[in-house]
């Protein structure tokens, strides 16, 4: 099973993740969530998109690393292949989407979020791109979208440089959210927003976000960014660093 759902509520589709405990993307998932991206953005009856969860506290966790790594060495980009092509399929959409982050959204979880034009973020819940714990990068693409979203430079660097999460408020004061509600409330907002959104006009719509979003095309600036990835994760921090992440302990970088 995928673990996706889809629904439409008028003219906005709404995508939802259910997959308990915590929205693991696991290869199903992201291969569902990009070609649903690429169906609504083909259908002249969709006006806007809804990207949300059914789990309590989460959005997403980020890549399901139990599948990760049980896949052959050889075949172990793929989940990140996987997210970055979901990822451009939202960023390149050419209808508005909108993210409701009724959880937290972590690594994976929060890049999916980033490909998204407006992010509604539950209070008490976090955002983070924390790669680095892992002893990993989450490459110059997805960087360089986080720090065009955000107006604080600080957050970006305590994010990517210290994994930092930040908190609901700070990811609003940091711009990378554009609003703080009651988990409660999230999801209506969010599709409230999407309806309001559904109504723009849509080819200017789409102009106007192709112009916003130009690197969504930049295909040597991802195949870089896939690169990066593999080069680092084939090293012996990534290994240590996603052994701990399983075992939920803290990394021992002096042997790696």
């Amino acid at each position: 099973m995928s673990g996706l759902l889809v629904r439409d509520e008028g003219p906005v589709r709404v995508l939802t993740l259910s997959r308990p405990p915590g929205n693991a993307l696991n290869l199903a998932t992201l291969a569902a969530l990009r070609e649903a991206a690429l169906a609504a953005a083909a259908d002249a009856g969709v006006r806007a998109l809804v990207l949300d969860s059914t789990v309590d506290g989460y959005f997403s966790s980020g890549l399901d690393l139990e599948e990760l790594m049980g896949l052959p060495e050889a075949r172990r980009r793929e989940p990140f292949e996987a997210l970055l092509g979901t990822y451009r399929a939202l960023l390149a959409s050419p209808k508005p989407t909108v993210a409701a982050l009724s959880g937290s959204a972590i690594l994976g979880g929060w890049i999916l979020a980033m490909a998204c034009d407006w992010r509604l973020l539950a209070a008490g819940s976090k955002v983070a791109l924390s790669e680095i714990r892992a002893g990993l990068s989450p490459t110059t693409g997805l960087i360089a979208r986080l720090t065009a979203l955000s107006s604080d430079p600080r957050a970006v660097k305590e994010m990517v440089l210290r994994g930092k999460s930040l908190g609901a408020e700070e990811a609003l004061a940091a711009a990378l959210v554009d609003e703080v509600l009651p988990e409660a409330d999230v999801r209506a907002a969010a599709l409230t927003l999407a309806r309001r959104l559904a109504k723009s006009p849509p080819r200017a719509f789409a102009e106007i976000k192709r112009s916003l979003n130009a690197s969504a095309a930049d295909e040597a600036l991802w195949r870089r960014s896939l690169e990066e990835f593999s080069d680092v994760f084939a090293g012996a921090e990534a290994v240590e660093g996603v052994a701990a992440l399983r075992a939920k302990r803290r990394p021992r970088w002096e042997g790696a």
